[in-house]
């Protein structure tokens, strides 16, 4: 017998999120006196409730579904119903678990549907029409360079994902990457709109928190709006998440937060952090903040990402291994400013499985945890990098100039990720340079110069 939990109709909605505690696909039974079976309540049932208007005060007897789906217990043990609820169309979006019922409708226990499926045997149109649900993700910034990866792979996962952008950097990117892709949904509009994060927020298991300006040039281009984007709306949003139960709620941090380490120490989560631009301090203040708000409906995960590279549907050319990439096949030189900066590095494509990661792993595993999300293999020094790239690029010639304008100087271990949920990132920045060199060599990219593709560029 499967260990479920059941509630009289005159509890409170608040009493409803404490027992459902945010879990996904989790249901809450409604039941009389007699444990006879009056209706069901979900997560997603409480968060529309509350965006509807209700408060946590009020009954659930005034939002609970009554017509919910069921099976008879000795119809099931027959493997043939007859009377039953369960049909292809009584299976909805948020149908996990089912109900078993006895003749007098007294719930006996709860099924999964597959294990339904499973005793049945069946070869019919519910085992055609259903097949197992995930959560529904919803990409804040999903747009960009990040975004547009993480996007795809989810899609192929066939999780439903909705993104949240102003399209800021390429209004067409949607429209030429995703229109008309399944389990696909586009919110045009700004975070920082409290409207439109409602609007987002509905029908939503995890937040998956990308929007903000990017980057140390961009940042100091404009301060007061990474203000707002980068801390005000991603507390607000956080706020909304939490007020919602919300079960995932995944920020994408930075390793810049890390600044200048002149002992060059391998850093992990627990290092002192020692900023040098506005971005960094602005995410010290996000990260704290989140974990500030934390409480038992909202556990957030934060990630340090390290710097990051690779080919993205939204390719951005003014991070450190694209930029040099750009220059040594267009300009035939690449110019490193000092050189012996450390900086770690990971590959955009693990970044997005790092996060896809997170969405998978259990709750007890990542809630309130900041992980440092970059290679351990790629701790390079910026000359190191342009080492690499010169061996792609044969013909650019190698240029040191000495005067730094970046004294950012970090490497991090990565390791707290892999032990506690067994990522680890692996793609090298050789396979990234193959990629990159061939988007040029096929002119997939035919002006790498269009502002579009650099964040600092199109903000200025």
């Amino acid at each position: 017998m499967t260990k479920f939990s059941s509630i009289a109709e005159k509890n409170t909605i608040q009493s409803a999120f404490k027992k459902l505690s945010g879990a996904y696909g989790k249901i809450l039974i409604v039941i009389d006196k007699k444990k006879t079976l009056l209706g069901l309540i979900t997560i997603g049932d409480l968060r529309r409730a509350i965006l509807a208007g209700f408060n946590l005060n009020d009954k659930i007897k005034k939002i609970y579904k009554r017509n919910v789906t069921y099976v008879f217990e000795d119809e099931l043990n027959k493997k043939k119903l007859n009377k039953s609820n369960f049909t292809s169309n009584s299976l909805g979006d948020t149908t996990f678990y089912v109900p078993v019922i006895d003749k007098n409708k007294k719930v006996k226990d709860i099924l999964p549907v597959e294990k339904i499926l499973n005793i049945l045997e069946a070869n019919n149109s519910i085992n055609n029409v259903y097949k197992k649900k995930l959560p529904k993700i919803l990409i804040v910034g999903g747009a960009g360079f990040i975004g547009t990866v993480l996007t795809s792979k989810l899609l192929e996962k066939n999780y439903h994902v909705t993104i949240l952008d102003k399209l800021i950097y390429d209004n067409k990117i949607i429209k030429n990457n995703f229109k008309n892709k399944k389990n696909f949904n586009f919110i045009f509009g700004d975070v920082c709109d409290i409207n439109t994060q409602i609007k987002a927020i509905k029908d939503i298991d995890i937040v998956v928190y990308l929007a903000e300006i990017v980057g140390d040039p961009a940042c100091s281009a404009k301060p007061e709006d990474a203000l707002k984007t980068n801390y005000l709306s991603v507390l607000s949003f956080a706020n909304l998440c939490s007020y919602l139960a919300i079960e995932k709620y995944i920020y994408t941090s930075s390793c810049s937060v890390y600044g200048l380490d002149k002992n060059n120490d391998l850093l992990n989560e627990n290092s002192n952090l020692n900023p040098v631009s506005h971005y960094a301090r602005i995410k010290i203040m996000s990260e704290k903040a989140l974990l500030t708000s934390a409480n038992n409906y909202f556990k957030p995960t934060i990630l340090r990402l390290g710097t990051v590279f690779g080919p993205s549907k939204r390719m951005r050319f003014d991070l450190v291994v694209n930029t040099m990439s750009k220059f040594a096949y267009f300009k035939n030189k690449i110019d490193v400013y000092g050189g012996t900066q450390l900086r770690p590095n990971i590959h955009v494509d693990d970044v997005a499985d790092g996060i896809i990661s997170i969405i998978k792993a259990k709750k007890k595993d990542v809630e309130n945890e900041i992980f440092n999300l970059s290679n351990d293999k790629l701790n390079l020094k910026i000359i190191e990098i342009a080492k690499k790239i010169k061996k792609t690029f044969k013909n650019a010639n190698l240029n040191i100039i000495e005067a730094s304008p970046d004294n950012r100087n970090y490497k991090v271990n990565s390791s707290k990720i892999r032990n506690k949920i067994g990522f680890v990132a692996n793609k090298s920045i050789e396979s990234a340079l193959k990629e990159i060199k061939n988007i040029f060599k096929f002119k997939k990219i035919k002006n790498p110069d269009n502002k579009k593709y650099n964040n600092f560029l199109s903000l200025k």
